[in-house]
């Protein structure tokens, strides 16, 4: 006895693949439960430890979304266990259309998919009800997969590197932009097309998609990465330490609030456009180049400290954007003279002296605790300015 699945075989080098699908339910009931790869261990092969967060984060997916979308698993069986016919005439190609059988009984091992696996299968437990909508619309789908004829298990382990090595993830900026499911997301996309928002040059002229980081010669004034970002915390401030929870909570406060949100960061990014250094940058004055290299403005540190700075006087001591955004415009970003060994960097050099510039080196810093140290000098700045 044998399960048939219609399917398209093809060689990369001299194995045997398959591209059929499943539906997850089925899938989940035909996979051995990976063990952990130990490469000094007795077994041939085996998976990565999993990440517990990861798979919830799938499953959830999986619950919440209509229109969800997985990319194919690999998984491996012996010649014992599985045998591929092309049909009739198609034999030789470099592309087979043809049939899958399966021993019944036989379960693959998984190459690379473990987390999806595993996500299918406690959407399925959590959801068991025949008629529970979840598990109707999973039964209704399909799964893809790529199935490798395979005896040596040795090659799976090396196969799950290839596959990860020759895969280029998108940059956070780019990501980001295209998820319109998220408010924050669509928020911000509408934001940077803004004409009125001269900062953002209509979107493709001053804010960089494709990269996390302006290249050092770019035109473009901050990735969208960094925008959005900036955006977020001068909305819902510092108390969201992981990315899945900021991410949540700012989404939820721009679903809930989404006028009051676009308001203020419209008056946050307008103000910012008069500040005489990016002003500058937007007249032709000077060059995005030139900002970078002779002001913090374009320091992801920076930035980040000016919208926890702004947030902080709007919910805790009623200042307007536009007037903490006007006041921040009279600060020094100035990059200062490299300090001597016999002077160090004061507050009087710049205002990011001791928190997020190191002043024996004049380094600057990225990590949270340092902007979230500068946010507190430059409200103070905010609060004593009449």
């Amino acid at each position: 006895m044998e399960l048939q699945l219609p399917g398209i075989g093809y060689k990369q080098g001299d194995r045997l693949m398959v591209t059929t699908a499943m539906d997850p339910v089925a899938l989940v009931k035909t996979v051995a439960q990976p063990d952990p790869w130990n490469p000094v261990g007795s077994q041939p092969h085996g998976n990565r430890p999993q990440d517990k967060a990861h798979r919830k984060g799938i499953a959830e997916y999986l619950e919440n979304e209509d229109q969800f979308v997985l990319g194919a698993v690999v998984l491996y069986a012996k010649h014992i266990e599985a045998r591929f016919e092309p049909d009739p005439g198609k034999e030789g190609r470099a592309i087979m259309p043809g049939t899958l059988y399966l021993n019944y009984g036989a379960q693959f091992d998984v190459g690379d998919g473990q987390h999806r696996i595993g996500a299918y299968s406690d959407v399925i437990q959590a959801h068991g009800e025949d008629e529970d909508p979840v598990m109707k619309r999973l039964r209704a789908s399909g799964q893809p997969l790529v199935v490798v004829i395979d005896d040596n298990p040795l090659h799976r382990a090396q196969d799950f590197t290839d596959l990860q090595r020759n895969a280029k993830p998108p940059s956070a900026s780019i990501g980001l932009s295209m998820d319109r499911r998220q408010p924050i997301n669509r928020l911000m996309i509408r934001l940077v097309q803004e004409p009125e928002l001269t900062i953002f040059g209509n979107g493709a002229d001053r804010v960089e998609f494709f990269k996390d980081s302006p290249g050092k010669l770019s035109a473009k004034l901050f990735s969208f990465k960094t925008i959005r970002y900036l955006s977020g915390t001068a909305l819902i401030g510092v108390s969201q330490r992981t990315t899945k929870g900021w991410d949540k909570a700012v989404n939820d406060y721009v679903e809930t609030h989404e006028e009051e949100a676009r308001e203020q960061l419209t008056a946050l990014w307008s103000r910012f456009a008069m500040w005489p250094d990016v002003a500058a940058v937007l007249s032709g004055e000077k060059t995005a180049a030139a900002l970078r290299d002779k002001t913090y403005l374009a320091s992801a540190g920076v930035l980040y400290a000016i919208a926890y700075a702004v947030h902080k006087a709007i919910t805790e001591h009623k200042v307007t954007v536009k007037d903490a955004m006007k006041r921040l415009g009279d600060v020094n970003y100035m990059r200062p003279p490299t300090p001597e060994p016999e002077r160090p960097l004061t507050t009087q050099d710049t205002p990011f002296a001791g928190n997020l510039v190191d002043p024996e080196t004049g380094k600057v810093g990225s990590g949270r605790p340092a902007w979230e140290a500068a946010a507190e000098e430059l409200l103070k700045r905010i609060t004593t300015t009449s």
